[in-house]
């Protein structure tokens, strides 16, 4: 059945080109695209010689309009690197990509509260999700699947997906180039839910099961999040477990508690952010699929993502502050995160701004100071300073 669902799917996308009259629908389609530009240089672990990278590319994606409850999308990506020192092999899987790919190639079907999306297209939940913009997963090209999403809204305040995952594009091919759709391990299934019934209030739970394409190293995940508005401040809790059967018996479990809280200072329009992460269990924290998953924990790095607050046994705090002056969002932010073996202990501090300087043009600039602490294992890892600087220029249209 597995080896059929790319045929469907090549079959479901084209079957609007059969159909007798389909010129509205086309011609009120709509267009949507990006031109991007990143550079980012980095001296992973304190290496004597830094990675840079720049780049340039972006996205063109075309939807229809509704045709009897029918559209259908596909979006391009492109991106070509001009230039590269790539010592260590930093930006392998991030940004040393040139070619083109067919991201996104979905038909949808929508009737009343239900939609059944299939084919290639972005996922945004928390345990399945394409890199997020604005968040330490964004890079030059966005990471896809290829899936069969069901979406229903008919309980009042209550989204309801169910998905089943075929296939799995990643941002390069770890080999300077755009990655091909793979066949994502046996298959995986998914089940989100998200409520707002209760005033202030949202509610979410997501179920994740990987099936792997070795016996007895699937991967299940478990995920709640509430978020409790207080007038400007907002109260948040979440809670992750996994259990990934590759890793054996004494890591196989991994297990996330989260607090945060964000909002106004009460000083003209300053901002703050605080976060704790504490993980239990003598396996590292599995966070699911795609690249979006990496900012999850709440106490997710903005540069270097979730990896070492979702180790075992760690914990791990966070606070930033952020300032608008003028036209610029300035965010300046610290942490530590602290843990009895392994990587050891984690600090680290920085800043990004954020500059909408013309109409539909962006740029942003992050930049982040990490040290680490008395490491115990593995070999090759040694206590040094990673200091990672990223630019980001874009224009949407």
């Amino acid at each position: 059945m597995k080896k059929n669902l790319s045929l469907i799917t090549a079959l479901l996308l084209t079957a609007p080109l059969f159909a007798d009259n389909l010129s509205d629908a086309f011609s009120n389609g709509k267009i949507k695209g990006e031109i991007k530009s990143v550079y980012s240089n980095s001296n992973f672990l304190g290496k004597s010689t830094s990675d840079d990278i720049a780049t340039i590319g972006g996205s063109l994606g075309y939807k229809t309009a509704d045709f009897y409850g029918f559209s259908a999308g596909a979006t391009f990506q492109a991106s070509h690197v001009i230039s590269d020192d790539n010592n260590n092999n930093v930006f392998i899987s991030d940004l040393d990509a040139s070619g083109a790919v067919l991201s996104e190639a979905y038909l949808e079907y929508k009737l009343s509260n239900t939609s059944i999306k299939a084919g290639r297209q972005y996922i945004y939940t928390p345990l399945v999700s394409t890199a997020i913009d604005g968040k330490s997963s964004e890079s030059l090209l966005k990471d896809s699947f290829e899936a069969y999403l069901l979406t229903n809204n008919d309980i009042p305040n209550t989204t309801i997906v169910a998905g089943y995952v075929d296939k799995y594009q990643a941002k390069t091919s770890n080999d300077s180039d755009t990655a091909d759709f793979e066949e994502f391990e046996d298959g995986a299934y998914t089940l989100y839910i998200k409520n707002n019934s209760i005033e202030n209030l949202e509610l979410q739970a997501q179920y994740l099961n990987i099936d792997a394409i070795n016996s007895n190293q699937d991967i299940s995940n478990l995920y709640f999040q509430a978020d409790y508005k207080i007038g400007l401040h907002t109260i948040s809790a979440q809670y992750l477990s996994s259990k990934d059967e590759s890793k054996g018996s004494d890591f196989e479990d991994g297990e996330l508690y989260g607090l945060k809280a964000s909002g106004a200072l009460g000083i003209g329009k300053l901002g703050y952010i605080v976060a704790f992460n504490s993980s239990t269990k003598d396996g590292d924290v599995n966070l699911g699929a795609g690249a979006g998953t990496s900012d999850t924990a709440f106490t997710a790095m903005p540069v270097n993502g979730g990896g070492v607050p979702t180790r075992a046994n760690t914990d791990t705090l966070i606070g930033g502050i952020i300032v608008p002056i003028l036209d610029v969002t300035t965010v300046g932010y610290a942490g530590y995160s602290w843990s009895d073996g392994g990587l050891g202990d984690v600090s680290a501090v920085g800043a990004m701004a954020i500059y909408p300087f013309y109409k539909n043009f962006l740029l942003k600039v992050n930049y982040e100071h990490v040290e680490i602490e008395n490491t115990i294992v593995p070999a090759g890892i040694e206590d040094g300073n990673t200091d990672v600087t990223r630019v980001y220029l874009s224009y949407n249209f």
